[in-house]
């Protein structure tokens, strides 16, 4: 294929895809400290206290301060200073489901939030870059998207495949169109890897949540967990079966009877490239028998490789230094989008002048 056909190509998913990209950027980057943002800019944050709460306790305390229903999920913070949060269903409107925010240390419910989330600033931010506002038809065209940037990058590269000639050449003296060619060019090439693994590990979550997996119309059982049953046993199971086991989600039965609930987290001991909830075990709520257990690092490669995508994604596999670099990582699809953008104008500007200086002079004949 000649260099003619891939720049059209680059072109038009360019221009088709330059929108989304922007939005997906920018906002990728901010979620690399959303938390962190949401403790600064938010009044739900709450006083660290000496020691949690243990969750019998923290159980009975939900449901002395919520209405009649069902504790469905319960997210356990992994700021201390942020609270945890409970998904509920009540009772008396079975479509409705609320996330209550707890704080661990008091047991006291301080806030609630949509089910979504998308009331609070980190949550907005979530529900603005996987779905755009738009539900799971919202989820598959971001995963449509992913697809575009991923093309972008492999027609980038065949377009730029001596890029070592000239890649940190800016030419300030010269035009807008030929810095901002620069530009692209550098954040382009210099960020490929960035752009692989968003592309892959964002199209991936789209494809299987979307395409692979079946969701079938979910329905609420109430009263299939009791405060009589105790969380803190079932823990110490999966800290016994997995050793510096660390929890970060427990899912309650609330779908049908004999479902089971499971203990989802990771080890803390662990490397950077294990996501939150690779690891976990499910029991039987009757006889508290182990009834599934998955230990990340005993699967398989490919499993762990697919693991590794929320770590990746996100850029939390090591800390601080991994974060800086994705917030920065984050803004090359945006920066792209910009740039290209400009380019396209700029050479579509000077080529309707070119076109019209041609005309005049066609328009004025031979001179004698």
């Amino acid at each position: 294929m000649k260099a003619k056909y891939w720049y059209n190509l680059h072109l038009v998913l360019g221009i088709f895809g330059s929108s989304f990209l922007l939005i997906l950027g920018i906002t990728g980057s901010l979620l690399v400290y959303g938390k962190e943002i949401q403790s600064m800019i938010s009044p739900i944050e709450i006083t660290e206290g000496q020691n949690r709460l243990d969750f019998d306790a923290l159980y009975i305390k939900i449901l002395e301060q919520v209405p009649k229903g069902s504790v469905a999920g319960w997210l356990v913070s992994d700021l201390k200073n942020q609270p945890d949060q409970i998904w509920f269903h009540n009772t008396d409107i079975p479509s409705k489901e609320n996330v209550y925010l707890l704080d661990p240390y008091r047991g006291k419910v301080i806030g609630s939030l949509k089910e979504d989330r998308s009331d609070s600033f980190y949550g907005f931010l979530l529900v603005l870059h996987y779905s755009l506002f738009l539900g799971g038809v919202g989820y598959f065209i971001t995963g449509c998207f992913a697809i575009v940037y991923l093309l972008l990058v492999f027609t980038g590269i065949k377009l730029y495949k001596r890029f070592w000639v000239t890649l940190f050449r800016f030419r300030f003296r010269e035009s807008f169109q030929i810095l901002f060619s620069d530009l692209h060019k550098f954040v382009g090439i210099n960020a490929v890897w960035f752009h692989l693994i968003l592309a892959i590990t964002g199209g991936w979550w789209s494809i299987r949540d979307t395409i692979i997996r079946s969701y079938p119309e979910e329905k609420i059982v109430h009263n299939l967990w009791s405060d009589t049953k105790s969380i803190e046993t079932l823990i110490e199971k999966c800290q016994k079966e997995i050793p510096n086991f660390q929890l970060g989600y427990i899912s309650f039965p609330h779908h049908a009877l004999g479902e089971s609930i499971g203990f989802y987290g990771n080890r803390t001991n662990s490397f950077g490239w294990e996501s939150r909830y690779g690891t976990y075990l499910l029991f039987d709520t009757q006889s508290n028998k182990i009834v599934k257990i998955v230990n990340i690092s005993k699967e398989s490669l490919l499993v762990q490789i697919l693991d590794s995508f929320r770590p990746l994604h996100f850029g939390t596999f090591a800390n601080h230094f991994s974060k800086v670099l994705w917030i920065i990582g984050g803004l090359t699809p945006a920066i792209l989008s910009v740039s290209g953008l400009l380019i396209f104008y700029r050479k579509r500007k000077n080529k309707m002048k070119f076109q019209k200086q041609r005309t005049q002079i066609v328009s004025l004949g031979p001179t004698v």
